[in-house]
């Protein structure tokens, strides 16, 4: 489905995120792009990298000058950003928050004629797609149970950076804060479901020079009675993303890393590995740019009203309610009703 025509666009934050987006919309022909960063060494990175329009003072920019922003700050940051997009009735793109902040009067203005489109990458993502296909098929009978595994070393997710000095570091944006809902867009997504009830903790155990938690570990059961065991941390020293589905006739195993899908039937007791097709990652990025190359797409058409944006205001507040959920069962001890 090709794109309609070329926009003008604002881009909030030229770090490792923004930077991607300026990339994703490069590739999808798009051009007309003015940056924002209150980092003079970003903007200026940014200027001469991709060669795109630089802002210095947000106040400065008229109106016309973009149709559609795309918010790509740290998380905390969000909200300003949100609120200037709703008040000039622009499009815009957000990346995954770890607040609400902005949600209220994103929900005042529901009736406004714009898209509001929280990011959902995972979704797009090759293998995970191949996954959801598998289970839609009922590969594995009635899915019963999971368990899921996303960790990483933090200090090795961005090298060429201090992670003491980076967002992911902070409490309020912590590495493990964030990354658990955003697994949630696409376990949701793969289960037909949202959790209705979370028990768990949140930790600090590693070493590591930060005030964020550096592990989560999670229960959870989904409104359509699947049950879910989720660990997310910033300490293993090998990456991981573990997925292990439970049915009622089979077991489906997938770890990102190794690049298969291995489905066991037990009526046959035989194993089928499925291979899966490798992407293509950014010098220096671990994660392949197709997923979020694809995301953009889905979002311009969107804009261009061709379809529905997949993930919903409803689905990104849903998620942060998630997480306050857990974050009251660690205080308390207690499982959570959401």
């Amino acid at each position: 489905m090709p794109l309609k025509n070329i926009k003008k666009f604002l881009i909030v934050g030229l770090g490792s995120m923004g930077k991607r987006r300026i990339r994703n919309l490069h590739f999808h022909g798009q051009y007309r792009i003015i940056g924002y960063d209150i980092s003079s060494d970003r903007r200026r990175e940014a200027k001469n990298k991709y060669g795109i329009k630089i802002a210095n003072d947000l106040k400065s920019l008229a109106k016309e000058s973009f149709d559609i922003m795309i918010i790509s700050t740290p998380p905390d940051q969000h909200g300003d950003y949100i609120r200037m997009a709703l008040k000039l009735k622009k499009h815009f793109f957000v990346e995954h928050p770890t607040s609400d902040d902005g949600y209220e009067e994103i929900l005042k203005n529901k009736n406004l004629s714009i898209v509001k489109a929280p990011s959902c990458t995972l979704r797009f993502y090759r293998p995970i797609k191949m996954i959801k296909d598998i289970l839609e098929k009922g590969k594995v009978g009635k899915i019963l149970a999971f368990q899921y595994h996303a960790g990483q070393y933090l200090p090795d997710w961005h090298p060429y950076e201090d992670y003491r000095k980076v967002y992911f570091s902070k409490k309020a944006t912590g590495a493990c804060r964030e990354i658990f809902p955003f697994e949630l867009i696409w376990l949701n997504w793969l289960f037909n479901s949202k959790p209705r009830e979370i028990s768990g903790f949140i930790s600090k155990i590693s070493d590591l020079e930060m005030n964020a938690a550096d592990i989560i570990l999670a229960d959870l059961k989904y409104q359509n009675e699947i049950l879910g065991s989720v660990i997310i941390d910033a300490i293993s020293r090998k990456p991981y993303r573990t997925l292990r589905v439970l049915g009622s006739e089979g077991v489906l195993d997938w770890e990102r890393f190794d690049s298969v899908i291995k489905l066991y039937n037990a009526k046959s007791k035989t194993t089928k590995i499925i291979a899966v097709p490798k992407g293509h990652p950014e010098i220096g990025y671990i994660n392949e740019e197709e997923m979020y190359n694809d995301e953009i797409k889905v979002f311009l058409l969107a804009v261009d009203k061709k379809i529905k944006y997949p993930h919903t205001i409803a689905d990104s507040w849903h998620l942060l309610r998630t997480l306050y959920a857990l974050e009251k069962s660690n205080r308390t001890g207690k499982r959570v009703l959401l």
